[in-house]
């Protein structure tokens, strides 16, 4: 039965073998060996192998599906309370005032080390549990309130300017169908929301307000300069781009170039999809990224799976500033995400 399924449907997992494929064409791009191929590929398989998985029991995974998005909201929750618990610890340790709890040592990267996680994914998942939240959970009104406030005070500390930005705009996107019957309360939580800002502002810490309000903190970013080097590779590799076996080395040749330290010595990535396929794929992978993107979302609107829809929106802007399909992370919410897409039916009406 199941592999009927998979015969039967197979068509369905070209958006996911087109993003493997890319990988492939990648790691056979100059290969130092037939064993760095398969070591280029490792973190990509769950690519083809979620989708298959899927695929071939659609119907327990249509019955199931919200089950997997309310472990990842759960799962941020758990996430949370470890690094709170870290963060309470070491003030606790350290004898310090309360007005700490927003200083640096305890914000984005240093506030999630304890679980070995990065701001952005914890971010991007933070903000997808809340669109989740709000369009498909069954939980009760105040539920809902409580979990959403406990998730946006961990974005504050993530101090993640994306994903505060697409909360923003998710937050516009819930409200907006609700404004002539629920208006009160909306006036009532914008006028809440303007004083916690205003708390913010007067006890938030100056790397905070550099990070999320400084206009200045943006333009000097370095990794919007950086841009240019994945640029300059693209142009110099335009067509294959120069594969995964020596993108390192290129890429930190250009940082040394350009006078990015840190940058060549931690490795980084081009912190952008798009600029990432251009240089590792060439032309060929901006052509396919932004082809299985654009085909993901008609397929999310024409289901009127508008969760989803949203949730590849996210995805889309978290990949404006990271490089979220290089990390196994986000391979692997990608592929679970297109993979319950392609096998739910379309739906008679929106989220109410």
């Amino acid at each position: 039965m199941k592999l009927d399924n998979l015969k039967r449907n197979y068509r369905l997992m070209v958006p996911l073998v087109l993003i493997f494929l890319l990988a492939l064409l990648a790691a056979l791009n100059l290969p130092e060996s037939v064993g760095s191929v398969f070591k280029n590929l490792e973190k990509y398989w769950g690519l083809l192998i979620i989708p298959i998985t899927i695929i071939s029991c659609p119907e327990e995974y249509n019955k199931e599906w919200r089950n997997l998005f309310m472990a990842l909201l759960w799962g941020c929750i758990a996430t949370l309370a470890i690094c709170y618990g870290n963060a309470i610890y070491e003030m606790f340790v350290g004898n310090e005032p309360l007005h700490y709890f927003w200083r640096f040592r305890h914000l984005n990267h240093q506030f999630t080390a304890i679980a070995d996680t990065h701001p952005a994914y914890l971010g991007l998942f933070i903000v997808v549990s809340i669109t989740y939240l709000f369009m498909e959970s069954s939980y009760k009104k105040w539920a809902k309130i409580i979990i959403c406030f406990i998730l946006l005070l961990g974005l504050i500390q993530l101090a993640s300017r994306t994903a505060i930005i697409c909360t923003l705009l998710m937050g516009v996107i819930l409200l907006w169908s609700r404004i002539k019957t629920n208006w009160k309360e909306i006036a009532i939580g914008f006028g809440v929301f303007a004083l916690i800002g205003l708390l913010f502002i007067n006890t938030a810490s100056s790397f905070m307000k550099e990070r999320l309000i400084s206009f200045q903190n943006i333009e000097n970013d370095q990794r919007l300069s950086r841009y240019k080097v994945s640029y300059d590779i693209f142009t110099e590799y335009p067509v294959f781009g120069v594969g995964f076996a020596n993108k390192e080395t290129v890429r930190k040749e250009k940082y040394l170039e350009n006078n990015f330290i840190t940058a060549a010595e931690e490795r980084y990535n081009a912190h952008n999809q798009l600029l990432e396929y251009l240089s590792v794929n060439g032309i060929i992978g901006g052509i396919i990224f932004l082809g299985v993107f654009g085909y993901l979302l008609f397929m999310a609107w024409r289901k009127r799976q508008f969760f989803f829809f949203w949730a590849l929106v996210l995805f889309f802007i978290a990949n404006l500033t990271e490089s979220m399909l290089v990390v196994i992370k986000g391979i692997e919410f990608f592929a679970i995400t297109v993979s319950l897409l392609i096998i739910l039916n379309k739906k008679e009406k929106s989220f109410s």
